[in-house]
């Protein structure tokens, strides 16, 4: 979780369809799911109202 500082860039982990644009957000912060007690990194998207929950896995640091 030290990887995902505040503030960090970062995108999805998984491959990106064919023709379509990788998104690039930032990290906000950090919570923790209510029901399974596991730390999540919380991400803004352009466009996006608020900071999306993913686990660390689903993401990829930015460089």
């Amino acid at each position: 979780m030290e990887d995902f500082a505040k503030h960090t860039g970062v995108t999805l982990a998984r491959p990106t369809p064919k023709g379509m644009l990788r998104p690039f957000g930032e990290v906000r912060g950090h919570a923790t799911d209510p029901i399974s007690g596991q730390r999540l990194v919380m991400v803004q998207w352009p466009g996006a109202p608020k900071p999306l929950p993913y686990e660390p896995d689903e993401l990829a640091i930015v460089d």
